[in-house]
């Protein structure tokens, strides 16, 4: 799989499509994929060549895939791979409002992991913590169930840097949410209640 990571303004996104398009008939990459993309790219890309899969930030506080992204997907036949599942571990619950980030993490300066966001946001993780108390699970396992009971072909991406967080995360497979769970869920965490902007540079898709 060769993604495109961010969409170049400069260049028209048919010429990049063309371009993996030759590289996977010469057969140098298997799949063409795209990265933080909206959905009239998609579109103006799958035209050329196909996409196999689109891999934009999605969890439980970043939700903006959902209007555009997500039904394009389904239309097109394309994989959807949810970067930041965790929302960079604040959905964990080991995020609090006092905690301090050292200059060289990139959440020191993202506007949703000010300590005014972060106490703003806290009703997010109780409910997530509610959850999986229900379920004997972790917050970080519920909000990875969350993601894999939107669509069959969403297949999350969290990171991870020891062997018991893998177990952990592969252990969200197992987790069904009844659909008062996921309705709670999605409640606390519909448009408007999230605060602080995503910080990854844009706010809107390319």
């Amino acid at each position: 799989m060769l993604y495109q990571h961010r969409v170049d303004p400069n260049v028209p996104i048919e010429d990049v499509a063309a371009t993996v398009g030759e590289l996977i008939e010469e057969g140098k990459v298997a799949h063409f994929g795209l990265s933080e993309v909206g959905a009239e790219t998609i579109r103006r890309a799958h035209n050329v060549q196909p996409v196999a899969a689109v891999q934009n930030e999605y969890s439980l506080w970043t939700r903006e895939p959902e209007a555009e992204v997500l039904p394009a997907c389904s239309e097109l036949g394309i994989g959807f791979v949810p970067w930041s599942p965790l929302g960079q571990g604040f959905l964990t619950g080991t995020v609090n409002e006092t905690r301090q980030f050292p200059a060289s993490d990139v959440r020191s300066w993202f506007p949703r992991f000010s300590p005014e966001a972060r106490a703003a946001n806290q009703p997010i993780v109780d409910t997530v913590r509610e959850v999986a108390a229900a379920h004997n699970a972790t917050p970080a396992q519920i909000a990875l169930a969350w993601l894999l009971a939107q669509r069959p072909w969403i297949v999350p991406i969290p990171g991870t840097r020891r062997l018991e967080r893998l177990q952990e995360n592969i252990g969200a497979d197992s987790i069904e949410l009844t659909a008062e769970e996921l309705g709670k869920l999605e409640a606390i965490t519909a448009t408007g209640n999230v605060q602080g902007g995503r910080g990854t540079g844009r706010e809107t898709y390319g």
